[in-house]
């Protein structure tokens, strides 16, 4: 009898563990990569900083008496 605990503790064991490690798979999948959080935190650094997709939060210079 104490056999059959052994197996049947070992298989319970076994499938705990293999549960564990697809978690552990999927949640590594999910990450997003050091590319995808360095083009993030840029996104932020220019909304935080005000820039635009102009490029420059300086007003554009029309009608300048010097310029083209």
């Amino acid at each position: 009898m104490n056999a059959v605990a052994v197996i049947y503790v070992n298989q319970h064991l076994e499938s705990l563990r293999a549960d564990a490690q697809e978690r552990r798979l999927a949640s590594l999948a999910g990450r997003r990569t050091f590319g995808d959080r360095l083009a993030s935190a840029a996104a932020e650094l220019r909304r935080v900083l005000g820039i635009g997709e102009s490029g420059s939060t300086l007003p554009k210079l029309e009608n300048y008496p010097y310029g083209g």
